[in-house]
């Protein structure tokens, strides 16, 4: 479990708590209303199986190695959670899956509806790839990385949101059969400074290290390849079913692409950026020179 998902931070009152249908008590806790959201549901019902185990939340916290007010902004809807710890919760309530289910409810309400088919393409695809010409993808991002992308226009509890959405993505990482993936990333996204130098070498040395996966491979664009492609695309490929292609739009607010003609320009526009693009071995050579000299 990752515990930079769960930092510590300062307890506010915003307006997430009216969206939720959160509403003052008699006492200093906040009262969810379960049908308002997915989040708002586990939220009460965490704290009602919470009480009713008789652990007050910073013993609960404590079990998964969390604060005791991490486990407060979970009840009031104002932090998501993560599978494994739902998964956690199941195992100590002795509940049939329940708290792990509703965290995919919880996930698919936080991922923006344009971007769903995506993400739901994402987890079940046998081998992907992915070309992108602005940011280090999503599925490759570090924490802080993520945090940095999504900030811009975002309020503190909605950021906390969509950042454990994206890194709830990377779950795919880890799998005993993880999928195929081959990246071609340009080397202005590599460059691109994002955050801060401490952010950037962080990221760097997450790429070195998943680039060592056999089932991952790297590839970087260089800035002076002869290959002009107006956007970042993705090819999805699965065990028994049709490739699904993804090409990003205005804001990157892109659509699935079912078509077999519309795919295979896909695919001759990937191949064309791969071929383009350095070697392997030489994209990790420039990502660890990037890094040394962060």
């Amino acid at each position: 479990m990752s515990r930079g998902v769960y930092r510590r931070y300062g307890f506010t009152a915003t307006n997430s708590n009216r969206r939720h249908g959160e509403v003052e008590s008699m006492g200093r806790e906040r009262e969810l209303d379960p049908r308002v959201s997915a989040i708002a549901q586990y939220g009460y019902r965490l704290r009602y199986y919470r009480k009713k185990a008789n652990l007050s939340q910073d013993a609960l916290g404590a079990r998964f190695g969390v604060t005791g007010q991490m486990i407060g902004h979970i009840e009031t809807a104002k932090r998501p959670t993560t599978p494994e710890m739902s998964k956690g919760f199941d195992e100590l309530f002795g509940l049939d899956a329940y708290f792990e289910e509703l965290w995919w409810h919880v996930r698919r309400e936080q991922t923006p509806s344009w971007f769903r088919d995506y993400v739901a393409a994402e987890a079940r695809a046998a081998s992907i790839r992915l070309f992108d010409p602005l940011m280090i993808p999503g599925l490759l991002q570090t924490e802080a990385y993520a945090r940095e992308v999504l900030r811009a226009g975002q309020p503190e509890d909605k950021l906390e949101q969509l950042v454990a959405a994206r890194l709830a993505r990377q779950e795919m990482l880890q799998r005993e059969e993880p999928p195929w993936l081959v990246f071609v990333i340009s080397e202005f996204a590599l460059r691109r400074m994002v955050g801060n130098p401490d952010i950037m070498r962080d990221q760097y040395a997450r790429l070195l290290e998943l680039a060592e996966r056999p089932n991952i491979t790297i590839h970087v664009l260089p800035d002076n390849a002869a290959v002009y492609p107006s956007g970042g695309l993705t090819i999805f490929s699965f065990d028994e079913a049709p490739d699904l292609g993804y090409a990003e739009a205005v804001r990157g607010q892109g659509v699935l692409i079912e078509q077999r003609k519309s795919i295979e320009v896909l695919r001759v526009e990937f191949d064309l950026v791969r071929s383009a693009a350095l070697s392997a071995d030489a994209s990790v050579d420039l990502i660890r020179s990037l890094m040394e000299g962060t």
